[in-house]
């Protein structure tokens, strides 16, 4: 299973790599959005984690542009953020067709659980996608939704 991390904290970003690498994922980073987009249309990673607060393009608006392109819908996004932790952060997440949104620091386990979890569902296609995710909207209607 290949994963595809995006954070710009270097710090988080070694630590998720190592940790994932240490159960057998392979693993990919990206450093922001737009990076992020770039290595995933070529290399169509199983999963995606995202923190939200990043330069150049946010989580939010990644999440956004995955769950609208034909060729990365169907990957599970996760987003796992420290900054964003208000209810209406995860029902925004969750209503632009986020799989799961978790909140650091996270026992290690509880995270490695939520993760199988989540590649579990998608493996078993019990994973929603929505057929028109609050993805869809136009990029004028966005910034009233944030």
């Amino acid at each position: 299973m290949k994963i595809l991390i995006v954070e710009d904290d270097v710090n988080s970003r070694v630590f998720l790599e190592r940790a994932l690498l240490s159960q057998g994922y392979t693993v990919e980073s990206a450093t922001n959005g737009v990076q992020s987009l770039e290595k995933a249309i070529p290399s169509s990673p199983d999963l995606i984690i995202s923190d939200i607060m990043m330069p150049e393009m946010d989580g939010f608006e990644l999440c956004r542009r995955i769950k609208t392109d034909e060729r990365l819908r169907h990957i599970p996004f996760v987003f796992y953020t420290a900054t964003y932790t208000d209810k209406k952060d995860e029902e925004l997440a969750i209503s632009l067709g986020a799989s799961r949104f978790l909140i650091k620091p996270m026992e290690p386990e509880k995270f490695f659980n939520a993760i199988r979890k989540v590649i579990e569902e998608y493996q078993a296609r019990h994973l929603p996608v929505p057929e028109r995710p609050l993805a869809e909207i136009t990029a004028q209607n966005w910034t009233e939704c944030r």
